[in-house]
């Protein structure tokens, strides 16, 4: 797969940026509107609007000026406010954040897949949503993807390069195990490597039908990424909406840091 230029990694960047505040705006927007709604229909005292009016308006004036930044002081921005821990690893920034997997400004965003290549629910069938039938159909036009091993995929209307599908499970309803999480992320660093990603966001896996506790998914993730002889890579987002999951993957990395520092 060519590597992307420079040029390209930029329209990239603005792409998403706009993407984002339109986001961001229409969230701040649509509670105003439903406001004013109801109280032309008599339902809220015009008390209840004001109040909304004075947040949008403070809210919609810092917005503004974020967005004004340049799309590189905008990024850094967004990762000072969402970061829930900050750590190295072998020469490598690993992060936790959580939030959704499909909405990250990353080269690459990791699957836990299965080795047929479906994607129904949990974060695959979430990829999926986001990114289109194309990142499905190519996935499986590559299966039997055999555990241990990761296949890199176009990513269709995410914004990312790639989607790096890594098996967990060996079936849609199949189990895992920690052993298997480490293999699939061990495999999906070194799929990264070879497509040249730079970025990667990796979600919580094998905990949903998987089965595998957060604490040992988490663990089992962290040791991957420190089996991981890096070329390339420079930045991992661990991310899941999942607060527990949010939480064992920094309570993982305070427990790597302790005994490393």
């Amino acid at each position: 797969m060519p590597k992307e230029t420079e040029e390209a990694r930029d329209e990239r960047k603005r792409t998403f940026i706009e993407a984002l505040k339109e986001t961001k705006y229409r969230a701040l927007v649509e509670p105003l509107h439903r406001k004013t709604k109801a109280y032309l229909e008599g339902e809220i005292p015009a008390e209840d609007l004001f109040k909304t009016i004075h947040y949008v308006s403070k809210e919609s004036g810092e917005l503004v000026q974020m967005f004004k930044k340049r799309p590189d002081v905008i990024l850094a921005g967004i990762a000072m406010e969402e970061n829930l821990y900050v750590t190295e690893i072998c020469d490598i920034n690993v992060k936790v954040r959580r939030g959704d997997l499909t909405v990250l400004f990353v080269d690459a965003i990791v699957n836990p897949a299965n080795t047929g290549g479906s994607m129904g629910g949990g974060v695959a069938g979430a990829i999926k949503r986001s990114g289109g039938d194309i990142v499905e159909k190519q996935a499986m036009a590559a299966a039997p993807i055999a555990l241990g091993t990761a296949v890199a995929t176009e990513a269709g209307d995410l914004p990312n390069l790639f989607v790096i599908h890594a098996p967990t499970v060996d079936k849609p309803a199949g189990s895992s195990s920690p052993e298997r999480i480490e293999a699939a992320v061990s495999a999906a660093l070194a799929e990264a490597e070879r497509v040249e990603a730079q970025t990667i966001a990796i979600p919580g896996m094998g905990t949903g039908v998987g089965g595998v506790p957060f604490d040992e998914a988490a663990r089992a993730v962290v040791e991957g990424i420190c089996a991981h002889e890096t070329k390339g890579i420079s930045d991992i987002i661990l991310i899941d909406r999942d607060e527990r999951m949010a939480e064992a993957f920094v309570k993982a990395l305070e427990r790597y840091d302790g005994e490393n520092g």
